[in-house]
């Protein structure tokens, strides 16, 4: 007769650790479980394709309540990271569709064909009194909030962008911790926490060298030439919420165009 398997302590599984490395000050509860978990893929712990333990389960691994560790999971299944399904649980993405919510193409590496997977992700906020091209679409504006955002993506150069908003839009956003916005669908966080929502984008692609000022703030591969995307969303009766802009590198990345629902 088989012995019964024993169940794996909480604390030493091995995503506690993760969770244990993630946990700093500044740092919300739900903002550690999730940036746990992306490491956890990130390191390899947790692969494409496994299976997360029940909700309950993890929740006792990363020591929050079963309602942190469900917003945490949301918050990754708006970024397209995991995939979570009634009945079925919660799985690790074979791909990641990168912002489909808002783009209407996908980046596609030229290494291997595949949709690109980003694995860390460094974020930034600060505010900016310098005019641009967001000028025209937010009006002028004494300042302009910016989200800086730059991804690492396994076997490609990095990319970035950059996202300017009206700060009476979004009062305190400047003040919260940069760690509160990696790894999210930022355009669901803003409907979440300020009832912002976009109904719709003009967008534009262009290629252009890679000696911007932005491309260098933002740490990216400089030579050859990159995608830059220009994003205008509005909402309800076509009211500016926000200008944001991406900037890729042509030589790594392809951009497969799609058409879907919505913006």
């Amino acid at each position: 007769m088989k012995s019964a398997k024993r169940a794996v302590p909480a604390e030493a599984h091995p995503l506690s650790t993760f969770m244990n490395e993630a946990v700093r000050p500044g740092r919300t509860k739900r903002t550690a479980a999730r940036l746990a978990l992306s490491a956890a893929m990130r390191e390899g712990t947790l692969k494409p394709g496994d299976v997360l333990p029940p909700e309950k389960e993890l929740a006792a691994i990363l020591g929050v309540s079963l309602g942190t560790v469900q917003v945490a999971l949301r918050q990754l299944q708006e970024v397209g990271i995991i995939v979570r399904r009634r009945g079925d649980g919660s799985k690790v993405a074979s791909t990641e569709p990168l912002t489909s919510s808002i783009w209407h193409f996908r980046f596609i590496s030229r290494r291997d064909g595949k949709r690109v997977r980003p694995i860390a992700e460094l974020v930034d906020i600060d505010m900016v009194e310098q005019t641009g091209i967001w000028t025209d679409f937010l009006g002028p504006k004494p300042a302009y909030c910016r989200i800086s955002r730059r991804y690492a993506v396994s076997g490609c150069a990095p990319f970035g962008a950059e996202m300017y908003l009206d700060p009476v839009l979004v009062p305190g956003l400047a003040e919260t911790h940069p760690d509160e916005w990696r790894m999210v669908n930022i355009r669901t966080e803003l409907e979440a926490r300020y009832g912002i929502f976009v109904q719709g984008t003009s967008q534009t692609v262009q290629l252009a060298p890679a000696n911007s000022i932005s491309a260098r703030r933002l740490g990216l591969q400089l030579g050859g030439h990159i995608y830059e995307i220009f994003a205008e969303a509005y909402g309800p009766e076509r009211r500016p919420v926000y200008f944001q802009r991406l900037f890729v590198p042509a030589d790594d990345y392809a951009l497969s165009f799609f058409s879907g629902i919505g913006a």
